[in-house]
């Protein structure tokens, strides 16, 4: 065998039994950039969730109807679905690591980004879902993620909390501060 063959064939050998590596990567965002690298912001709460085929039967999409009752940016109106990777549908469950999940009557805060055909989507994946609970003794309403590993323990970083420590509850009021202090810096 040529030397020309044989480092043809340890080509095609390396091609053949490559295998692609298959990850999801993501970056840790502040609440700044949260912020900034919204397109709407929003408080409300999900009226409904409707998973089904995309067209070409290959992946399952849910559509989350979204009832907005205060808007920190964008311009979203009174109603905003999101459209966002992962279901169930038919007996099939298509799901994305680190998704935020949605059930109707919840409350949440939510930062959303548009892709190229103006679709709404949660920023970060599940980085930009904070769900909303009201005290029921004071009325204080806070904030936190719900999604494992996601759990945040200030307001400002967002930096998370570590294995064994528990999620404290953040007020939201301290966190539309927060972000209405950003969008006045200039940041629209």
């Amino acid at each position: 065998m040529t030397i020309s063959r044989f480092l043809l064939a340890l080509g095609l050998t390396a091609v053949v039994c490559a295998s692609p590596a298959v990850a999801t990567q993501v970056v840790h965002q502040s609440l700044r950039d949260l912020t900034l690298g919204s397109s709407d912001i929003v408080i409300g709460q999900v009226a409904e969730t409707r998973a089904h085929w995309n067209p070409s039967h290959t992946k399952i999409i849910t559509d989350v109807t979204f009832h907005v009752s205060q808007s920190l940016k964008g311009g979203p109106g009174d109603v905003l679905t999101l459209t966002q990777l992962g279901g169930d549908a038919d007996g099939f469950r298509y799901a994305v690591p680190g998704s935020p999940l949605f059930r109707p009557g919840e409350q949440a805060l939510l930062f959303v980004w548009r892709d190229p055909q103006g679709r709404a989507q949660v920023n970060g994946l599940a980085q930009g879902k904070f769900d909303i609970r009201t005290d029921a003794a004071t009325g204080t309403r806070t904030v936190q993620r719900s999604v494992a590993g996601t759990a945040v323990r200030d307001v400002r970083t967002l930096s998370l909390v570590g294995p064994g420590e528990s999620a404290p509850r953040l007020p939201l009021a301290d966190m539309v501060s927060e972000i209405q202090a950003i969008l006045a810096e200039g940041g629209r």
